[in-house]
């Protein structure tokens, strides 16, 4: 109950952060050669494990994804069926890694640390010069990433096409901010799907 209870809530927090990124995210796909795609007419959802189930505790992130992937596949053409007679089965993952982005900046900030004057001589001239320099502020910023996979799997259990978008995560969105970020990220996962048939 306790690890079923940790799961939901860090999925929750998931979605609260993932889909932030809808506008910034890096989108990639890859496929299996050989497979005609075109053969592909319906689909289902498929059979988590039991330490799936627990890993997608989030039923409101659940509901949500699965809505989104069955609007953008429908109106690909694609039709949901019960049971084992669909030409394909679709599933979905969530991940988070910390990261670390070290950065510096040139503050130019005048009267720094660096700032020196002097007098002297140069030929048959005296006079003064001012002059500084400002070592470059280094600045580190901790943030999460995440990452959001579909998997496409044939009638035989086979990966045959992989879809995914990788960003930043962006928290303290509404929920209705939520929802439309969460339509975006999987449209734009999916919009290579099915892939071009190979010329």
């Amino acid at each position: 109950m306790k690890k079923s209870f940790i799961s939901g809530l860090w999925l929750a927090v998931v979605s609260v952060v993932l889909f932030g990124c809808a506008s910034g995210v890096s989108i990639d796909s890859d496929h299996k050669a050989g497979v005609n795609f075109s053969d592909l007419k319906t689909y289902r959802w498929h059979e988590k494990s039991s330490e799936a189930k627990d890993y997608h505790g989030n039923d409101i992130l659940d509901g949500r994804i699965h809505t989104a992937v069955d609007k953008e596949l429908q109106a690909k053409g694609f039709s949901m069926v019960d049971g084992a007679s669909a030409d394909f089965s679709v599933n979905y993952s969530v991940t988070t890694q910390e990261k670390t982005d070290i950065r510096s900046y040139d503050t130019y900030s005048g009267m720094s640390p660096g700032f020196a004057m002097g007098y002297g001589r140069a030929g048959y001239r005296y006079g003064y010069s001012i002059g500084y320099s400002s070592a470059p502020e280094v600045r580190t910023v901790h943030y999460e990433e995440g990452t959001f996979v579909i998997d496409v799997v044939d009638g035989n259990d086979k990966l045959v096409w992989r879809g995914s978008a990788e960003g930043r995560l962006k928290k303290n969105l509404t929920v209705e901010e939520k929802r439309q970020q969460i339509k975006d990220v999987v449209a734009k996962v999916l919009v290579n799907f099915p892939p071009e048939p190979a010329k």
